[in-house]
């Protein structure tokens, strides 16, 4: 029995005989920038690289938010997605 060890890019899978290698060719990739649009209140979000586009994305989340104020539960619904995301999605509003 043999046991070969390599070490792959976690970016473009490529392998390589040594970890150096393998870390080098991840450092030299470039950053992705990813946008998402999320609802204030619920913290849903659309991607806008998917069927709808950016102005699909957009035009959805402000619907979403509209529809949480119009049936009155935009703060409500906006502090349980704080404290559910641990403050990453909607807000705050003090009592």
């Amino acid at each position: 029995m043999k046991i070969e060890t390599y070490y792959m890019c976690p970016v473009c899978t490529k392998e390589y005989w040594t970890q150096s290698e393998a870390i080098e060719c991840r450092n030299s990739h470039p950053v992705v920038k990813k946008q998402i649009y999320y609802c204030e209140a619920c913290g849903q979000g659309w991607n806008p690289d998917a069927i709808w586009g950016p102005k699909g994305a957009a035009d959805r989340a402000r619907k979403c938010e509209q529809e949480h104020r119009d049936k009155g539960e935009f703060e409500e619904v906006s502090i349980r997605t704080f404290f559910l995301s641990g403050g990453r999605h909607g807000r705050y509003y003090e009592p």
